[in-house]
Protein backbone atom coordinates (compact mmCIF):
# COMPACT_ATOMS: atom_id res chain seq x y z
CA UNK A 1 0.00 0.00 0.00
CA UNK A 2 2.88 2.21 0.76
CA UNK A 3 4.45 1.98 -2.52
CA UNK A 4 1.14 2.02 -4.05
CA UNK A 5 1.06 5.36 -2.53
CA UNK A 6 4.21 6.68 -3.34
CA UNK A 7 3.65 5.79 -6.93
CA UNK A 8 0.67 7.56 -7.43
CA UNK A 9 1.88 10.90 -5.36
CA UNK A 10 4.79 11.01 -8.00
CA UNK A 11 2.88 10.01 -10.86
CA UNK A 12 1.21 13.19 -10.47
CA UNK A 13 3.12 15.36 -9.67
CA UNK A 14 4.40 14.45 -13.32
CA UNK A 15 1.47 14.90 -14.91
CA UNK A 16 0.90 18.41 -12.96
CA UNK A 17 4.62 19.20 -13.81
CA UNK A 18 3.92 18.17 -17.93
CA UNK A 19 1.10 20.11 -17.96
CA UNK A 20 2.89 23.44 -17.12
CA UNK A 21 2.25 26.01 -19.92
CA UNK A 22 5.05 27.83 -21.35
CA UNK A 23 4.61 30.10 -24.43
CA UNK A 24 6.45 33.27 -26.55
CA UNK A 25 9.11 33.50 -28.21
CA UNK A 26 12.23 31.02 -27.82
CA UNK A 27 15.93 30.63 -28.63
CA UNK A 28 19.16 29.07 -27.90
CA UNK A 29 21.00 25.55 -27.58
CA UNK A 30 18.58 22.79 -27.64
CA UNK A 31 19.32 18.83 -27.38
CA UNK A 32 18.05 16.29 -29.62
CA UNK A 33 15.89 13.86 -27.24
CA UNK A 34 14.67 11.39 -30.05
CA UNK A 35 16.37 10.89 -33.86
CA UNK A 36 14.17 13.31 -36.17
CA UNK A 37 11.85 10.97 -38.28
CA UNK A 38 10.09 12.21 -41.53
CA UNK A 39 6.41 13.22 -41.04
CA UNK A 40 4.69 14.39 -44.12
CA UNK A 41 6.67 16.75 -45.66
CA UNK A 42 8.47 17.51 -42.61
CA UNK A 43 10.48 16.11 -40.12
CA UNK A 44 9.47 15.56 -36.23
CA UNK A 45 12.00 15.42 -32.83
CA UNK A 46 11.70 16.16 -29.66
CA UNK A 47 13.96 18.69 -28.22
CA UNK A 48 15.20 19.67 -24.44
CA UNK A 49 15.24 23.00 -24.03
CA UNK A 50 15.82 24.64 -20.35
CA UNK A 51 15.39 21.08 -18.78
CA UNK A 52 11.70 20.93 -20.42
CA UNK A 53 10.49 18.55 -23.67
CA UNK A 54 9.47 20.64 -26.44
CA UNK A 55 7.84 18.71 -29.60
CA UNK A 56 8.86 19.90 -32.78
CA UNK A 57 7.32 19.30 -36.08
CA UNK A 58 9.62 21.47 -38.82
CA UNK A 59 9.65 22.08 -42.51
CA UNK A 60 12.07 23.33 -45.01
CA UNK A 61 15.38 24.07 -44.50
CA UNK A 62 14.84 23.65 -40.25
CA UNK A 63 14.02 20.13 -41.21
CA UNK A 64 16.96 19.95 -43.25
CA UNK A 65 19.74 20.65 -40.88
CA UNK A 66 17.22 18.52 -37.95
CA UNK A 67 17.31 15.12 -40.45
CA UNK A 68 21.42 15.13 -40.32
CA UNK A 69 21.68 15.54 -36.75
CA UNK A 70 20.99 12.65 -34.60
CA UNK A 71 19.56 12.39 -30.85
CA UNK A 72 21.99 13.91 -28.01
CA UNK A 73 23.31 15.86 -30.45
CA UNK A 74 22.84 19.93 -29.87
CA UNK A 75 21.33 22.41 -32.18
CA UNK A 76 21.10 26.29 -32.07
CA UNK A 77 17.35 27.55 -32.93
CA UNK A 78 14.87 30.45 -33.20
CA UNK A 79 11.19 29.71 -32.70
CA UNK A 80 8.08 30.17 -30.66
CA UNK A 81 7.17 28.09 -27.79
CA UNK A 82 3.67 26.89 -26.97
CA UNK A 83 1.46 24.75 -25.56
CA UNK A 84 0.84 20.83 -26.61
CA UNK A 85 -2.11 20.72 -29.33
CA UNK A 86 -3.52 18.06 -31.09
CA UNK A 87 -5.12 14.56 -30.78
CA UNK A 88 -1.49 13.43 -29.24
CA UNK A 89 -1.03 15.56 -26.18
CA UNK A 90 -1.92 12.66 -24.19
CA UNK A 91 1.09 10.26 -25.62
CA UNK A 92 3.48 13.26 -25.99
CA UNK A 93 2.87 14.23 -21.90
CA UNK A 94 3.42 10.67 -21.01
CA UNK A 95 6.97 10.95 -23.24
CA UNK A 96 7.32 14.28 -20.75
CA UNK A 97 6.48 16.78 -23.30
CA UNK A 98 5.35 19.87 -22.08
CA UNK A 99 5.39 21.97 -25.04
CA UNK A 100 5.44 22.58 -28.99
CA UNK A 101 8.19 24.76 -30.49
CA UNK A 102 7.31 26.30 -33.77
CA UNK A 103 10.86 26.56 -35.70
CA UNK A 104 11.99 29.90 -37.51
CA UNK A 105 15.71 29.09 -38.04
CA UNK A 106 18.01 26.60 -37.24
CA UNK A 107 22.22 27.02 -37.45
CA UNK A 108 24.18 24.52 -39.12
CA UNK A 109 26.58 24.52 -36.27
CA UNK A 110 26.15 21.72 -33.62
CA UNK A 111 27.76 20.26 -30.86
CA UNK A 112 28.17 16.53 -30.79
CA UNK A 113 27.30 15.75 -26.96
CA UNK A 114 29.42 14.12 -24.19
CA UNK A 115 31.53 11.21 -25.48
CA UNK A 116 28.76 8.47 -24.61
CA UNK A 117 26.72 10.05 -26.75
CA UNK A 118 29.11 10.78 -29.31
CA UNK A 119 30.10 7.21 -29.03
CA UNK A 120 26.37 6.00 -29.68
CA UNK A 121 25.80 8.11 -32.79
CA UNK A 122 28.96 7.49 -34.69
CA UNK A 123 27.98 3.22 -33.97
CA UNK A 124 25.00 4.13 -35.73
CA UNK A 125 26.41 6.14 -38.30
CA UNK A 126 28.45 3.38 -39.14
CA UNK A 127 26.20 0.65 -39.22
CA UNK A 128 23.74 2.53 -41.63
CA UNK A 129 26.94 2.79 -43.95
CA UNK A 130 27.72 -0.59 -43.88
CA UNK A 131 24.82 -1.69 -45.67
CA UNK A 132 24.00 1.57 -47.44
CA UNK A 133 23.94 -0.61 -50.71
CA UNK A 134 21.00 -2.54 -49.56
CA UNK A 135 17.02 -1.49 -51.23
CA UNK A 136 16.13 1.45 -49.05
CA UNK A 137 12.92 -0.33 -47.48
CA UNK A 138 14.58 -3.36 -46.53
CA UNK A 139 17.42 -1.10 -44.91
CA UNK A 140 14.90 0.55 -42.53
CA UNK A 141 14.03 -3.18 -41.65
CA UNK A 142 17.59 -3.74 -41.28
CA UNK A 143 17.89 -0.89 -38.69
CA UNK A 144 14.78 -1.77 -37.17
CA UNK A 145 15.39 -5.39 -36.24
CA UNK A 146 19.00 -4.95 -35.05
CA UNK A 147 18.89 -1.28 -33.05
CA UNK A 148 14.74 -0.81 -33.39
CA UNK A 149 15.20 2.47 -35.53
CA UNK A 150 12.06 2.18 -37.53
CA UNK A 151 11.91 5.81 -38.57
CA UNK A 152 12.57 5.16 -42.51
CA UNK A 153 10.18 2.27 -43.18
CA UNK A 154 7.42 3.17 -44.92
CA UNK A 155 3.39 2.97 -43.87
CA UNK A 156 3.05 -0.04 -45.90
CA UNK A 157 5.67 -2.33 -44.17
CA UNK A 158 4.17 -0.93 -41.02
CA UNK A 159 0.49 -2.22 -41.55
CA UNK A 160 2.00 -5.33 -42.67
CA UNK A 161 4.07 -6.00 -39.40
CA UNK A 162 1.27 -5.31 -37.15
CA UNK A 163 -1.35 -7.12 -39.41
CA UNK A 164 0.98 -10.26 -39.31
CA UNK A 165 1.61 -9.97 -35.48
CA UNK A 166 5.60 -9.49 -36.20
CA UNK A 167 5.44 -5.52 -35.04
CA UNK A 168 7.46 -7.00 -32.13
CA UNK A 169 10.36 -7.90 -34.33
CA UNK A 170 11.15 -4.21 -34.78
CA UNK A 171 11.05 -2.94 -30.90
CA UNK A 172 14.07 -3.75 -29.30
CA UNK A 173 13.81 -5.82 -26.18
CA UNK A 174 14.80 -8.84 -24.36
CA UNK A 175 15.83 -11.07 -27.33
CA UNK A 176 18.20 -8.21 -28.54
CA UNK A 177 19.99 -7.68 -25.20
CA UNK A 178 20.15 -12.39 -25.21
CA UNK A 179 21.52 -12.18 -28.75
CA UNK A 180 23.95 -9.45 -27.68
CA UNK A 181 25.34 -10.78 -24.65
CA UNK A 182 25.47 -14.45 -26.70
CA UNK A 183 27.54 -12.69 -29.34
CA UNK A 184 30.07 -11.36 -26.11
CA UNK A 185 30.28 -14.14 -24.11
CA UNK A 186 32.71 -15.49 -25.39
CA UNK A 187 35.22 -12.60 -25.03
CA UNK A 188 34.02 -12.74 -20.74
CA UNK A 189 35.24 -16.06 -20.18
CA UNK A 190 38.56 -15.67 -19.04
CA UNK A 191 37.40 -12.85 -16.75
CA UNK A 192 36.88 -12.80 -13.02
CA UNK A 193 33.42 -12.91 -11.92
CA UNK A 194 33.24 -9.33 -10.62
CA UNK A 195 35.12 -7.89 -13.77
CA UNK A 196 32.68 -10.15 -15.97
CA UNK A 197 29.72 -8.34 -13.52
CA UNK A 198 31.24 -4.67 -14.77
CA UNK A 199 31.88 -5.36 -18.17
CA UNK A 200 28.29 -6.36 -18.77
CA UNK A 201 26.65 -3.65 -17.11
CA UNK A 202 29.10 -1.05 -19.13
CA UNK A 203 27.64 -3.32 -22.16
CA UNK A 204 24.01 -2.89 -21.28
CA UNK A 205 23.88 0.75 -20.54
CA UNK A 206 26.03 1.01 -24.16
CA UNK A 207 23.31 -0.91 -25.33
CA UNK A 208 20.59 1.12 -24.08
CA UNK A 209 21.83 4.23 -25.15
CA UNK A 210 22.59 3.36 -28.14
CA UNK A 211 18.64 2.07 -28.90
CA UNK A 212 17.40 5.34 -27.46
CA UNK A 213 16.12 3.91 -24.04
CA UNK A 214 12.67 2.77 -25.46
CA UNK A 215 10.55 1.52 -22.56
CA UNK A 216 11.08 -2.36 -23.71
CA UNK A 217 14.97 -1.91 -24.26
CA UNK A 218 14.66 -0.42 -20.53
CA UNK A 219 12.80 -3.38 -19.43
CA UNK A 220 15.18 -5.93 -20.84
CA UNK A 221 18.39 -4.27 -19.85
CA UNK A 222 16.98 -3.76 -16.25
CA UNK A 223 15.75 -7.55 -16.36
CA UNK A 224 19.37 -8.80 -17.49
CA UNK A 225 21.25 -6.90 -14.95
CA UNK A 226 19.19 -8.16 -12.35
CA UNK A 227 19.85 -11.73 -13.78
CA UNK A 228 23.57 -10.75 -14.16
CA UNK A 229 23.98 -9.79 -10.62
CA UNK A 230 21.71 -12.50 -9.17
CA UNK A 231 24.21 -14.90 -10.89
CA UNK A 232 27.43 -12.71 -9.81
CA UNK A 233 26.41 -12.78 -6.03
CA UNK A 234 25.45 -16.62 -6.23
CA UNK A 235 21.46 -15.78 -5.59
CA UNK A 236 19.15 -18.35 -6.99
CA UNK A 237 17.28 -17.04 -10.06
CA UNK A 238 13.40 -16.69 -10.36
CA UNK A 239 12.24 -15.06 -13.39
CA UNK A 240 9.19 -13.96 -12.11
CA UNK A 241 10.83 -12.12 -8.94
CA UNK A 242 13.05 -9.91 -11.35
CA UNK A 243 10.01 -9.28 -13.39
CA UNK A 244 8.52 -8.15 -10.82
CA UNK A 245 11.49 -5.96 -9.48
CA UNK A 246 12.20 -4.94 -12.65
CA UNK A 247 8.72 -3.39 -12.80
CA UNK A 248 8.66 -1.42 -9.77
CA UNK A 249 12.06 -0.15 -10.09
CA UNK A 250 11.47 1.12 -13.06
CA UNK A 251 8.13 2.69 -12.15
CA UNK A 252 9.74 4.25 -9.11
CA UNK A 253 12.28 6.16 -11.56
CA UNK A 254 9.61 7.01 -14.18
CA UNK A 255 5.93 6.74 -12.96
CA UNK A 256 4.81 7.95 -16.24
CA UNK A 257 5.83 4.12 -17.77
CA UNK A 258 2.61 3.20 -16.31
CA UNK A 259 0.70 4.74 -19.08
CA UNK A 260 3.10 3.51 -21.88
CA UNK A 261 1.85 0.97 -24.52
CA UNK A 262 4.99 -0.02 -25.41
CA UNK A 263 6.42 -0.64 -21.72
CA UNK A 264 2.60 -2.99 -20.90
CA UNK A 265 3.26 -5.30 -24.07
CA UNK A 266 6.97 -5.73 -23.26
CA UNK A 267 6.07 -6.09 -19.47
CA UNK A 268 3.16 -8.49 -20.66
CA UNK A 269 5.10 -10.61 -23.03
CA UNK A 270 7.52 -11.20 -20.47
CA UNK A 271 5.34 -12.56 -18.30
CA UNK A 272 3.59 -14.74 -20.42
CA UNK A 273 6.74 -16.53 -21.24
CA UNK A 274 7.70 -16.54 -17.99
CA UNK A 275 3.90 -17.72 -16.54
CA UNK A 276 2.93 -20.26 -19.37
CA UNK A 277 5.82 -20.74 -22.03
CA UNK A 278 7.12 -23.78 -19.99
CA UNK A 279 3.48 -25.02 -19.56
CA UNK A 280 2.60 -24.89 -23.40
CA UNK A 281 5.23 -26.39 -24.31
CA UNK A 282 4.84 -29.70 -22.83
CA UNK A 283 1.61 -29.28 -24.23
CA UNK A 284 2.54 -28.07 -27.84
CA UNK A 285 5.68 -30.46 -27.86
CA UNK A 286 8.69 -29.84 -29.13
CA UNK A 287 7.81 -26.54 -31.17
CA UNK A 288 9.29 -24.21 -28.47
CA UNK A 289 8.40 -21.39 -31.03
CA UNK A 290 4.82 -21.82 -30.97
CA UNK A 291 4.62 -22.12 -27.43
CA UNK A 292 6.38 -19.34 -26.34
CA UNK A 293 4.12 -17.35 -29.37
CA UNK A 294 1.03 -18.29 -27.57
CA UNK A 295 2.67 -17.28 -23.86
CA UNK A 296 3.48 -14.01 -25.66
CA UNK A 297 0.10 -13.46 -27.33
CA UNK A 298 -1.42 -14.21 -23.91
CA UNK A 299 0.64 -11.87 -21.95
CA UNK A 300 -0.05 -8.76 -24.38
CA UNK A 301 -3.83 -9.66 -25.29
CA UNK A 302 -5.54 -7.59 -22.60
CA UNK A 303 -3.28 -4.55 -23.24
CA UNK A 304 -3.59 -5.24 -27.55
CA UNK A 305 -7.24 -6.04 -27.25
CA UNK A 306 -7.54 -2.57 -25.16
CA UNK A 307 -5.31 -0.47 -27.18
CA UNK A 308 -5.69 -1.80 -30.72
CA UNK A 309 -8.77 -3.78 -30.21
CA UNK A 310 -7.36 -6.65 -32.48
CA UNK A 311 -5.08 -9.72 -31.90
CA UNK A 312 -3.87 -11.23 -35.74
CA UNK A 313 -3.98 -14.96 -34.87
CA UNK A 314 -2.09 -15.42 -38.00
CA UNK A 315 1.15 -14.55 -35.84
CA UNK A 316 0.98 -18.55 -35.08
CA UNK A 317 2.28 -19.09 -38.34
CA UNK A 318 4.24 -16.04 -39.01
CA UNK A 319 6.49 -15.91 -35.63
CA UNK A 320 7.44 -19.57 -36.02
CA UNK A 321 8.28 -18.73 -39.58
CA UNK A 322 10.32 -15.44 -39.03
CA UNK A 323 11.61 -15.82 -35.74
CA UNK A 324 14.53 -17.35 -36.00
CA UNK A 325 16.00 -15.83 -39.20
CA UNK A 326 14.69 -12.47 -37.59
CA UNK A 327 16.75 -13.57 -34.89
CA UNK A 328 20.29 -14.60 -36.94
CA UNK A 329 20.04 -10.78 -38.41
CA UNK A 330 19.85 -9.37 -34.87
CA UNK A 331 22.51 -11.49 -33.54
CA UNK A 332 25.10 -10.54 -36.27
CA UNK A 333 23.97 -8.10 -38.10
CA UNK A 334 25.14 -4.98 -35.95
CA UNK A 335 28.81 -7.02 -35.56
CA UNK A 336 28.78 -7.11 -39.50
CA UNK A 337 27.48 -3.95 -40.41
CA UNK A 338 29.90 -2.05 -38.76
CA UNK A 339 32.73 -4.16 -39.94
CA UNK A 340 31.65 -3.08 -43.53
CA UNK A 341 30.95 0.54 -41.61
CA UNK A 342 34.94 0.36 -41.11
CA UNK A 343 35.91 -1.17 -44.03
CA UNK A 344 34.43 0.22 -47.25
CA UNK A 345 34.96 -2.56 -49.94
CA UNK A 346 32.69 -4.97 -47.37
CA UNK A 347 29.80 -2.65 -47.87
CA UNK A 348 28.38 -4.74 -51.17
CA UNK A 349 29.23 -8.08 -49.87
CA UNK A 350 27.83 -7.08 -46.52
CA UNK A 351 24.74 -5.30 -48.18
CA UNK A 352 23.85 -8.45 -50.16
CA UNK A 353 24.65 -10.83 -47.42
CA UNK A 354 21.79 -8.98 -44.88
CA UNK A 355 19.32 -8.52 -47.99
CA UNK A 356 18.53 -12.04 -48.16
CA UNK A 357 17.45 -12.84 -44.36
CA UNK A 358 16.10 -9.27 -44.40
CA UNK A 359 13.97 -9.90 -47.44
CA UNK A 360 12.48 -13.12 -46.35
CA UNK A 361 11.17 -11.45 -42.91
CA UNK A 362 9.80 -9.04 -45.15
CA UNK A 363 7.78 -11.23 -47.09
CA UNK A 364 7.07 -13.72 -44.48
CA UNK A 365 5.18 -10.28 -42.91
CA UNK A 366 3.80 -9.22 -46.13
CA UNK A 367 2.43 -12.88 -47.12
CA UNK A 368 1.00 -13.36 -43.51
CA UNK A 369 -0.74 -10.05 -43.40
CA UNK A 370 -2.21 -10.43 -47.11
CA UNK A 371 -4.44 -13.61 -45.36
CA UNK A 372 -4.49 -12.79 -41.62
CA UNK A 373 -8.43 -12.75 -41.08
CA UNK A 374 -10.20 -9.96 -39.29
CA UNK A 375 -13.74 -9.78 -37.46
CA UNK A 376 -15.43 -12.64 -36.61
CA UNK A 377 -13.48 -15.33 -38.71
CA UNK A 378 -10.13 -14.00 -36.09
CA UNK A 379 -12.30 -14.39 -33.23
CA UNK A 380 -13.69 -17.99 -33.91
CA UNK A 381 -10.16 -19.08 -35.01
CA UNK A 382 -8.90 -17.66 -31.89
CA UNK A 383 -11.69 -19.86 -30.18
CA UNK A 384 -10.01 -22.66 -31.64
CA UNK A 385 -6.91 -22.42 -30.53
CA UNK A 386 -7.86 -23.84 -26.52
CA UNK A 387 -9.65 -26.52 -28.07
CA UNK A 388 -6.32 -27.38 -29.82
CA UNK A 389 -4.44 -27.24 -27.09
CA UNK A 390 -6.87 -28.93 -24.84
CA UNK A 391 -6.40 -32.27 -27.88
CA UNK A 392 -2.98 -32.05 -27.83
CA UNK A 393 -3.54 -32.30 -23.99
CA UNK A 394 -5.86 -35.06 -24.06
CA UNK A 395 -3.15 -36.90 -26.53
CA UNK A 396 -0.41 -36.37 -24.75
CA UNK A 397 -1.70 -37.81 -21.25
CA UNK A 398 -2.90 -41.11 -23.22
CA UNK A 399 0.16 -41.50 -25.29
CA UNK A 400 2.49 -44.36 -23.68
CA UNK A 401 5.23 -44.63 -22.47
CA UNK A 402 8.25 -46.78 -23.02
CA UNK A 403 10.57 -47.49 -19.86
CA UNK A 404 13.90 -49.00 -20.74
CA UNK A 405 14.99 -51.74 -18.51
Amino acid sequence: MLLWLFLWMNESWVWARAALPINGACAGVATLVTDPAPQFNGTSVVLRFHEHRYQVNAYGPPAWRLNSRLAGEMVRFQGTCGNLTGRYVRSQRIAHVVGRITLAHVSEEFGEGSPAVRMANRIRRAMVRGVSAMPHELRALFTGLVIGDDREQPRAMVLDFRSSGLSHLTAVSGQNVAYLLAVLSPLFVRLSRGTRWAVTMGVLLWFVLLTRAEPSVLRAAVMAAMVTTNAAIGRPQNARAVIAATVIVLLLLDPMLAWSVGFALSVGATCGLAWFSARLAKVVGGRGVIAATLAAQLGTAPVSLAVFGYVPVVSLIANPLALTVAGAVMMFGLPVALLAGMFPMLVGPVSWLMTIPVGYVALVANGAARISPHGLLNVFLWMCVPLFLWRRHRQSAVRPTAVAG
